[in-house]
C-alpha cells in the first residue's frame, strides 16, 4: 500500500522516485542523533564488539517465506539480532515484536530503518524454532569464541561447577490427572493417525470411566477408599482402550509414544492386583523406594521430573549444570530434574573439548562430587587432563570399623584390618563395582580390637565382610589432596559460581522454562548463558579501557554523632 496521500497523486511518479531515498536519509539522521545521546548504552557499545557474521554464515540456509510465496523482507541478519535482543532483555516473542516496532534503539540494533515494520511474533517463533532444531549452541559458542579472542579468563587452568533448578513450563498433575490426560492424548493421536478405526471403536470406549462425569466431586474431597475406587475404574477403562487399539493405529509413532507413556505411569507408581482370570480387582500405590526414579509428573512435559535437594528444596523441571570461571560461563546443559548432580560433570568437560578444544586442569565442585567414581569418570572423560577438586564425602557412621579403616594393598589383592590382620579372600560384588573381602574367625582370633571391629568382646564365630569399592584409590587421592594448602586455595573460588547462578536466574531468565522438552530447555539455558557472557564481556572491556572502575566493597564505620564535624 502506498504512503502517498490522494491529494498528491498527480505528482506520485516524482515522489515515488525520491521518497525512498528521502525516508532512508531521515531514518539515518534520527538514528545518528539517537546514538549521539545514547553512546553509553550497552547495546550501542555491544554493536561495536559483537560480530554476527559467523552466525549469519551458519544460518545462511534459512529462508523464511510469507504466505504468498514471496521472500520475506525480514532477513537472516535481522532475525538473528532480534533473537539476541530477546534473551538480552528476557522478552517474550510478543514483547519482542512490540519492542522492535516501537523502541528506536532496539529497532536500530536489529537493523530496521525508522519507517520499516518489524517482524511479528510468528516470524520470530520460526527463526527460534530453526535455531533450537539446527543450531542449538550457535550463539553460545560464537559469543564465547569472540570473548576468548579479547579477554583471558584462565579457563584452561581452573573452572568451577555446580547445578541449579529450572522450573518447568508445565503444572504438576496428580496420578489420576496424569492417567486421564495421557489417555486423552492417546485417543487424539489415535484419531489423527486412523480416523476410521477410531470412529469404529468409539462406541466401545467408556468415556465416563476414562475422564469422569462433568459434575463429579474433585478428587481431593474423596475419602481414600472412594479415590481408590475411582482410580480402579479409570485403570480398567485404560486397559480396555489399549486392548482395542488396532495394529493400524498402534503402528503410528505418536500413538506408540502415548501408549508407552501410559504404561510407564502405571508401572512406576502402581501395583495392580488381579484374580485368577487376569481381571483387575484392586490397585495400590507402590512404596516410595520401589517407585520409578524418573516418574512422569505431568503429561504436558514428559521430560520434566522432580529435582529433590532436601525436604524444602524440591523443584519440578530440569537440573541445570554449568562450569564457570569467575567471569564467564564456559559450559551449560539441562538434564531432567531427577538426574544426579554429578552425572553431568563428564559431559560438561567433553563438550568443552569437542566445541572449544579445552580441558581445564582443575574442576572445583561441591561435596556431592567427593567420591571415587566421579573422580574416575572425570579422568576417563578427559584422558586424565582434568583433576576433580571436591571435599571428600564423609564415611557412613557405624558402630564398628568401616571400610575406610581398612588398608588396601597397591595391587588390590590384600586388605589389612586396623589390627594388622590381612586377608586375600575376596568376592566380586553383585553390583559389579567392587569386591567383598572376608575375614574368617581364625583371622580375628586373639585380636585386641574385637569390640570396635565386631561390636563384642567374645571370640568370633562368624565371618566379617568388608566391601571395598573399585574407586577406592581415587577416593584416597581426594582425601590426600583435601589436606593440602592448594586445596584450601581452590575452595576459595567456590563462591564465584553462586554469584553467576544468581545473575542467571535473577537477571537473565534462567529460572523458568519458556519451552517444554529437554532439547528446548537446553537451548534456552545456552541462550541465557550467552546473554550473561556478553554483559560481563562489556564490563571487562570497559574496565580494560579505563571507562569503568569497579566499586570498592562497602565498609561499615562508626557513625559520627549528630552535629560533629569530621576531622
Amino acid at each position: 500500500m502506498s504512503i502517498i496521500p490522494e491529494n498528491l497523486t498527480a505528482i506520485a511518479p516524482i515522489l515515488s522516485q525520491y521518497l525512498s531515498p528521502l525516508l532512508d536519509w531521515l531514518s539515518q539522521q534520527v538514528y545518528e542523533r539517537l546514538l549521539a545521546r545514547a553512546g553509553g548504552h550497552p547495546l550501542v557499545r555491544l554493536a561495536g564488539f559483537l560480530d554476527f557474521r559467523p552466525l549469519e554464515r551458519a544460518c545462511a540456509g534459512y529462508q523464511h517465506h510469507n504466505g504468498r510465496g514471496r521472500p520475506n523482507v525480514h532477513t537472516v541478519p535481522k532475525l538473528l539480532r532480534a533473537m539476541f535482543i530477546k534473551y538480552w532483555f528476557d522478552f517474550s516473542l510478543r514483547r519482542l515484536e512490540e519492542e522492535i516496532r516501537y523502541n528506536l534503539l532496539v529497532k536500530w540494533f536489529v537493523g530496521y530503518a525508522l519507517y520499516e515494520e518489524g517482524p511479528d511474533h510468528t516470524t520470530l517463533h520460526r527463526i527460534e524454532a530453526y535455531l533450537y532444531q539446527e543450531h542449538p549452541r550457535l550463539f553460545f559458542d560464537s559469543v564465547l569464541e569472540q570473548i576468548d579472542a579479547t579477554v583471558a579468563d584462565g579457563h584452561e587452568q581452573v573452572q568451577i561447577g555446580d547445578t541449579f533448578a529450572l522450573r518447568a513450563n508445565a503444572a504438576l498433575e496428580t496420578l489420576l490427572q496424569r492417567l486421564r490426560h495421557s489417555s486423552y492424548q492417546l485417543l487424539c493421536a489415535w484419531q489423527a493417525s486412523d480416523p476410521e478405526g477410531y470412529a469404529a471403536i468409539y462406541p466401545y470406549l467408556d468415556g465416563a470411566a476414562l475422564f469422569g462425569l462433568k459434575g463429579e466431586r474433585p478428587e481431593y474431597t474423596l475419602a481414600s477408599d472412594q479415590w481408590r475406587q475411582r482410580l480402579l475404574l479409570t485403570l480398567e477403562a485404560i486397559e480396555n482402550c489399549l486392548a482395542l487399539l488396532p495394529p493400524a493405529a498402534s503402528g503410528a509413532a505418536e500413538v506408540q509414544r502415548r501408549a508407552a507413556q501410559l504404561t510407564k505411569i502405571i508401572a512406576d507408581e502402581l501395583a495392580l492386583i488381579r484374580d485368577e482370570t487376569g481381571r483387575l480387582i484392586g490397585v495400590s500405590l507402590l512404596a516410595k523406594e520401589k517407585r520409578g526414579r524418573r516418574c512422569i509428573c505431568s503429561a504436558t512435559d514428559l521430560e520434566a521430573t522432580i529435582r529433590n535437594h532436601g525436604e524444602r528444596k524440591k523443584d519440578f523441571g530440569a537440573n541445570v549444570s554449568l562450569a564457570v570461571t569467575p567471569n564467564f560461563i564456559r559450559e551449560i546443559r539441562a538434564d531432567t530434574g531427577a538426574s544426579a548432580d554429578v552425572s553431568a560433570i563428564p559431559a560438561l568437560l567433553t563438550e568443552q573439548a569437542e566445541h572449544h578444544g579445552v580441558c581445564p586442569e582443575k574442576l572445583i565442585y561441591d561435596q556431592i562430587a567427593g567420591n571415587g567414581k566421579t573422580v574416575h569418570d572425570v579422568a576417563e572423560a578427559t584422558n586424565g587432563q582434568t583433576q576433580l577438586v571436591a571435599k571428600p564425602m564423609p564415611p557412613k557412621q557405624s558402630k564398628t570399623f568401616g571400610p575406610e579403616a581398612f588398608t588396601l594393598s597397591d595391587d588390590g589383592l590384600w586388605l589389612t584390618c586396623p589390627g594388622g590382620r590381612r586377608s586375600n579372600r575376596r568376592y566380586r560384588s553383585g553390583s559389579g563395582d567392587g569386591h567383598t573381602f572376608r575375614f574368617t574367625p581364625p583371622h580375628c582370633l586373639g585380636c585386641t580390637l574385637l569390640k570396635p571391629c565386631r561390636d563384642g568382646d567374645k571370640p568370633p564365630t562368624t565371618k566379617r565382610d568388608v566391601f571395598i569399592n573399585d574407586y577406592r584409590p581415587e577416593y584416597d587421592q581426594l582425601v590426600a589432596y583435601s589436606q593440602t594448602t592448594a586445596f584450601k586455595q581452590d575452595m576459595k573460588l567456590r563462591p564465584h559460581v553462586e554469584r553467576i547462578i544468581a545473575a542467571l536466574v535473577l537477571h537473565n531468565g534462567a529460572r523458568r522454562a519458556r519451552f517444554r522438552g529437554l532439547k528446548k530447555m537446553d537451548f534456552q539455558m545456552k541462550m541465557c548463558a550467552s546473554s550473561y557472557n556478553a554483559k560481563r564481556w562489556l564490563v571487562l572491556l570497559a574496565e580494560k579501557a579505563g571507562r569503568h572502575r569497579r566499586q570498592p566493597r562497602r565498609r561499615w564505620e562508626l557513625p559520627l554523632p549528630t552535629g560533629c564535624v569530621s576531622c
